[in-house]
């Protein structure tokens, strides 16, 4: 999943980092984008006839380097996907 942020959560986001504190607007981006990459991660699985899925792992990047950067972020969901019998 690969989440972009916009100009007012940037805006926002810039004048917290001037005062101090947790960055909200860059966080409920993140959560969205984590719970989006497990959902499609259970989306492939179930496609596929898996039930279960084993040691599932997060990984997240930053998008855009400097002098003009994107201001997005990746997040990567994958495990291993199993069938079991019940």
């Amino acid at each position: 999943v690969v989440i972009a942020v916009d100009y007012f959560k940037k805006i926002m986001a810039s004048l917290r980092m001037i005062f101090g504190g947790e960055l909200r607007s860059y966080q409920s981006l993140l959560i969205r984008a984590r719970r989006e990459a497990i959902i499609r991660m259970k989306r492939e699985a179930e496609a596929v006839g898996a039930n279960m899925i084993y040691n599932v792992r997060l990984e997240f990047s930053s998008i855009g380097m400097q002098p003009n950067p994107v201001g997005g972020s990746e997040i990567l969901a994958y495990g291993t996907a199993v069938r079991r019998k019940v």
